[in-house]
């Protein structure tokens, strides 16, 4: 029972995580977009592609983001199994659940373009 708990911490924590990443790099995306543009008052209209254009950006850069994060996490595996606290201890349920979501990304992003 107890590590199901534990499970499912550590999968609601990289889920946290991730909606946090993603948060980052959506506000972050639209500053440099807003900053390339110039200000609103300057007499044009700003549509931007809000949160759906984020969506599409990561399925763009989805090789891009899903491959290091697998290479990544497969070398904090095998440091971890040999040098370090062994797979019982440490993040290693983050890592292997980020490791799923990027060979998720990896095999479905190219195929969800546009």
């Amino acid at each position: 029972m107890q590590a199901s708990w534990e499970g499912g911490s550590a999968a609601l924590r990289l889920l946290l995580l991730m909606g946090l990443g993603w948060c980052a790099v959506f506000a972050v995306t639209r500053l440099v977009e807003w900053r390339l543009r110039g200000p609103s008052g300057s007499g044009r209209r700003h549509g931007g592609a809000g949160v759906l254009g984020a969506v599409g950006r990561l399925w763009e850069y989805s090789n891009v983001i899903g491959i290091p994060t697998l290479l990544l996490g497969a070398a904090y595996l095998i440091w971890a199994m040999n040098w370090g606290p062994g797979l019982e201890g440490g993040p290693t349920m983050l890592v292997i659940l980020a490791m799923m979501a990027a060979g998720f990304l990896v095999g479905f992003g190219p195929g969800l373009r546009r």
